[in-house]
Parts: C-alpha cells; structure tokens; sequence
C-alpha cells in the first residue's frame, strides 16, 4: 500500500508539475500567447466600435440628465427663452415681409391726365401705357367716375354739388410688375409722361422706401439680437458643464490613470452639451407654437377690421430646422468650451 502523497515523488508526477508551471507556447516559434495580446481589429470593427461607444455615451449622459430633472429643465428653460425672442421677432418680420409683398413691391403710378380729355383719347393713352414693358395692370377713371368715387368716399356731397363743373381730370392706375427696379419704374414714369394727353405722372414709392428700409433695419435687429443670445446659450451650457466636470474630477483622474484619452474623456460632455442645445430647440419650438396660437387670432380679427384676409403665419419648417440645429450647435459649442479649459488641468 502506497503512502499517502508518495505519488507526488514520482517521475509522472514531476514531469506534470513541470509541464503546468512552463508557460504555454504556440504553435509558431514557441511565442507566448497566453494572458494579453494585441489584436489587430479591421476598419469595419472600428467604425462599428466607435459607433457603438458614442451611441452608449449619448443613452448614458441622456439618462444623466434625467437623473437630475430639476437642474437639467432650468438649463433647458434658459435656453428656450433664449432661442424664443429672435424666434418671435422672425416670425414677425416675416409676415410684414410677406405682406407687404402683397402690395406692389415698386409701387404703384397715377397718371394724371390732361383736364377735359375724352374718353375715347383717355383709353387710347391707357392702352399705350398697357404696352410698356414692365407693366402689369392699367385701369382707366374717366372724369365723371373719380367725382363719383370722391363724393362716396369724402363725405362731400353737399360741397361738390355747388361746384359748377367737375375740376377732377381722368386718371389712370397703373401697377408694374412685382420686383421692378426702382430705376426701371422711373424710366416707366418718363416714358408714361411723354405720351400725349399726359398731364402729371406721380410715382407712389416714398412709403414703400421707408418699408423697405424699416425692414431692413428689424433684420439688421435680429441678427444683433440673435448673436448676443447665442453667446449667452454658449456661456449658460459652458458654466453648466464647467459644474459638471467639478463634479466628476476623481472619476477624469482615475479614466486618465488607466489609459483613457481626453477625447475618451471629452465625449460624454460634448453630447450632455448637445442634448442641452437639442432639447432647448425643442422646448423653443413648443412656446413660439403656443405664442403663434395666442395671436393669431387678435391678428386676423384686427385684419378683418381693415378689410383685408392677412392670416399671421407660424414659424416655417425651414426656420424651425434652422432653430433646431442652431440650438444643438451652440449647445456643443458650450460644452467643448468649457471641456477645453478645464481638461487639461485635470491630471492623475
């Protein structure tokens, strides 16, 4: 009978103890390929893993945000007020624009002619004008009917009868074509003046200019307007993140100690910065949408007052894209603001 642990003494049993101490050896040089190695990854496995690590850091700094709701909705408000003001004065800007293309945007031209000439000569003068070049619409207003329009309109009747004869000369409207050149339009007015029966030619543009340049201006507003928010969004997310990255100096030390790159570091805040600009779009989008509710009715009642069919209209899809991916910029803006000046003097 053998003695307990003899076994352990006995040739098989030192060449098995050899044999598990040795380190294993491949098949090719007798390489070491046990414990770790590096592995070569193809360009589709890498694009495939880079992708799969961004689409789990924006789940990850989402739910993050979520996490802390009542901080998160407070930057998210700031932003959406922010984004609103130049949102609404957009919108508004645009339906003056639009409505004012309603009108004649050269302006329309009366051309007075000479008192007491006939009908049949007015006509002819106001086929002439129809034939010129840039001009869309023409209506004659012989003597008689401008008296009656004016005794209608003014509230004179009684004065006018007393007058003996009718000291009012034809008229002919004429409105050129949309877009005309203001130069083009006071070419027509020369033209128009030398035609005979010609009397006086009065171009109706004064008002339109100051349109013109008013609109300019309320464009030049919201440009200015606009850019000082967008650098207050920028300061907002950038102090937000600024927090953020005090908050997790220990866990940037430790991703720093194993190897983690600032890239690999900056990521999860530049999407907490995207979401910020994303969802702040959003929540600007929802309170110009309710703004556009509350007045477009008042509008439309106000419009109808002067007889006219003007409908405010709401902010267009391609200026809520536009919000929408100004937010999302100006957010990561913020966020790689911020992560580039305080990274670097985080150090393991």
């Amino acid at each position: 009978m053998a003695k307990p642990g003899a076994s352990r003494n006995t040739p098989t049993a030192k060449k098995s103890a050899i044999a598990k101490m040795a380190p294993a050896t491949g098949s090719k040089g007798g390489k070491n390929n046990a414990g770790a190695s590096i592995q070569n990854m193809g360009f589709r496995d890498q694009v495939s893993s880079y992708a799969a690590h961004h689409q789990l850091v924006a789940v990850e700094t989402l739910m993050r945000l979520w996490a802390n709701p009542m901080s998160s909705v407070l930057t998210w408000l700031v932003i959406a007020i922010a984004l609103t003001l130049p949102g609404a004065l957009w919108i508004s800007l645009d339906n003056l624009s639009q409505l004012s293309g309603r009108f004649q945007a050269s302006g329309s031209i009366t051309v007075y002619l000479v008192p007491g000439t006939a009908i049949k000569d007015g006509q002819t003068t106001q086929k002439t004008i129809a034939g010129l070049s840039h001009v869309v619409y023409t209506r004659f207003i012989d003597a008689d009917t401008a008296l009656e329009e004016f005794r209608t309109t003014s509230g004179l009747k009684d004065a006018l009868d007393l007058l003996p004869s009718n000291p009012l000369p034809p008229v002919i409207v004429v409105e050129p074509q949309l877009g005309t050149p203001q130069a083009q339009v006071l070419a027509l007015g020369k033209s128009i003046e030398r035609l005979p029966f010609v009397d006086v030619v009065e171009l109706d543009t004064a008002w339109l200019e100051r349109l013109l340049a008013l609109l300019a201006l309320s464009e030049r507003i919201i440009w200015v307007m606009g850019a000082l928010l967008a650098l207050a969004i920028v300061l907002v997310v950038g102090n937000t993140i600024r927090l953020s990255i005090a908050a997790r100096v220990d866990e940037i030390r430790v991703v720093k100690l194993v190897g983690g790159t600032n890239a690999w570091v900056r990521r999860p805040f530049l999407y907490t910065g995207l979401w910020f600009g994303m969802v702040g779009g959003l929540m600007a989008w929802v309170l110009l949408a309710i703004c556009w509710l509350l007045v477009s009715g008042p509008v439309e009642d106000l419009a109808q007052l002067y007889g006219s069919t003007f409908s405010l209209a709401p902010l267009s899809a391609s200026a809520a894209l536009f919000l929408l991916f100004s937010a999302m910029f100006l957010g990561w803006l913020g966020a790689w603001w911020s992560v580039h000046r305080h990274l670097d003097q985080i150090e393991p």
